[in-house]
């Protein structure tokens, strides 16, 4: 049931960015709806995942993390500092894994996706103050070189 729940949010998430949201929020909604995409391709297989670190969702979160720091320092938005913090903490519990291998792999689970879920509401909500930027002010530049 979890799995269906957050497939219907990752969908929302991504069409509302897509749709109403500036070029730093299609990039961002892309990215992580590939990353997802990814993750579910390279998983083990059922009866074995998240018994040892999962390497494949392990470099698909690094790889993510890479992107979102790019458009933090590039974009103007505020948004994608958060999803960075965020999928960093996820990482981190990867890295948990190596030094504390006696964790449940429930647990391990858990922490991995309790962070994809606060990601794509920070998606949504970053999509929500773009629109709101532009019902204010006309515009809402996207890039820092694009600010006068």
């Amino acid at each position: 049931m979890r799995q269906q729940e957050f497939l219907a949010l990752l969908i929302f998430s991504t069409l509302f960015a897509v749709r109403r949201g500036g070029r730093p929020e299609k990039i961002g909604a892309i990215a992580l709806f590939a990353g997802a995409l990814i993750s579910f391709l390279v998983v083990r297989p059922q009866g074995l995942r998240f018994r040892h670190i999962e390497t494949g969702i392990f470099m698909t979160d690094i790889a993510l993390l890479g992107i979102f720091l790019w458009l933090t320092f590039r974009s103007t938005r505020f948004w994608p500092i958060w999803i960075s913090g965020l999928l960093g903490a996820e990482t981190l519990v990867h890295l948990g894994l190596i030094v504390a291998p006696q964790i449940h792999w429930e647990a391990y689970l858990d922490a991995t996706a309790l962070w994809s879920w606060l990601i794509q509401l920070m998606l949504v909500i970053g999509t929500w103050r773009h629109q709101v930027r532009l019902m204010q002010n006309g515009r809402d530049p996207p890039w820092r070189s694009d600010i006068n």
